[in-house]
């Protein structure tokens, strides 16, 4: 009886804030709001971006969900129950399956549940202007995760007139891309393969297509390494073997900002370089990024978002995962 009395102690109780103001969430479904993005005539703005964040969230946990109205309270009692899965919570009492998925699909809802930054990298995407005009728009998201960036691409092609868009996404963890596949199948926005994208043959599948945008998210936080994710060695692979499906692509990031350190041996490395050093006097591996470029501007890892903190209730900006 003492133990449970002391376990009840550790509790974590509920959050009291929605996760999103009430005068800024959408009594509308994801489908809606998608739509609504995919319209050149319409800003995206921190409100619609963070509604299509938050209800696609839901819809990960709960395919289908992309066509309901949900409620606020229902969304961010999700939200509450996913930052505390590892923990001892009141709004988990009773939801060990759902605890379960959520700590298996843990990784890549971190990156979305970073909010701000989610937002800010889905809008550079969504406002980008592709090069090509052959149809089908044609899109590569490496290291999918929850598939985000692929409705930012899918948004992006609407924006700019395609009637359809092929996206295909490459993720190393199949429980998550298994549930990825599910879910973007349900909206009819693509697939994800589960391969390694640092190898030319896992491009088969793109034959003679070339790509419009290739979002390629495997960098490393601020200061780790580079050799610790894949992004070099992807960037390699699809300059050097598949320069013929990348030559006319844009990039998210367009290019990264990486040094020895915050003050040494700073360089930009894009797409003109292949994402590599051109004179490596110093190992690009063991080189750190400290910055991306996004809509033209080079903003510091940590900076990323910022402009849509203030939209996220304080209580909830100190609990949200980090993306880096």
């Amino acid at each position: 009886m003492i133990k449970k009395a002391s376990l009840r102690l550790l509790q974590r109780p509920a959050m009291e804030e929605t996760v999103l103001p009430g005068e800024i969430y959408r009594r509308t479904s994801l489908n809606e709001d998608l739509a609504e993005a995919g319209n050149p005539e319409v800003e995206l703005d921190g409100p619609l971006l963070l509604n299509i964040m938050v209800k696609f969230f839901h819809a990960y946990v709960y395919p289908g969900s992309h066509e309901q109205v949900l409620k606020l309270e229902d969304v961010s009692l999700l939200f509450d129950r996913f930052v505390h899965r590892r923990l001892g919570s009141d709004v988990l009492e009773n939801c060990l399956e759902l605890r379960k998925q959520l700590l298996s699909y843990g990784f890549a809802l971190c990156m979305l549940a970073d909010l701000p930054k989610s937002v800010h990298i889905f809008k550079a995407i969504a406002e980008a202007k592709p090069k090509l005009d052959d149809e089908p728009f044609t899109g590569l998201d490496i290291g999918s995760g929850t598939g985000i960036l692929m409705l930012a691409m899918d948004v992006q092609a609407k924006r700019n007139g395609f009637e359809s868009s092929s996206l295909v996404g490459i993720e190393r963890n199949q429980i998550v891309a298994e549930r990825t596949n599910e879910v973007l199948g349900t909206m009819g926005l693509g697939n994800v393969l589960v391969a390694d994208a640092k190898k030319v043959d896992t491009y088969g599948f793109l034959e003679e297509r070339k790509l419009h945008f290739v979002c390629n998210e495997t960098l490393p936080g601020a200061g780790r390494s580079l050799w610790k994710e894949d992004f070099i060695f992807i960037s390699k692979t699809l300059f050097d073997g598949l320069e013929a499906h990348t030559a006319h692509a844009g990039f998210f990031p367009e290019a990264v900002l990486v040094g020895r350190s915050p003050e040494e041996m700073l360089t930009v490395l894009d797409r003109s370089s292949g994402f590599q050093l051109r004179d490596e006097k110093y190992p690009l591996r063991l080189m750190k990024p400290y910055g991306i470029s996004l809509s033209g501007e080079m903003t510091g890892l940590e900076n990323v978002g910022q402009a849509y903190e203030a939209l996220i209730p304080s209580r909830w900006r100190t609990v949200l995962t980090r993306r880096w």
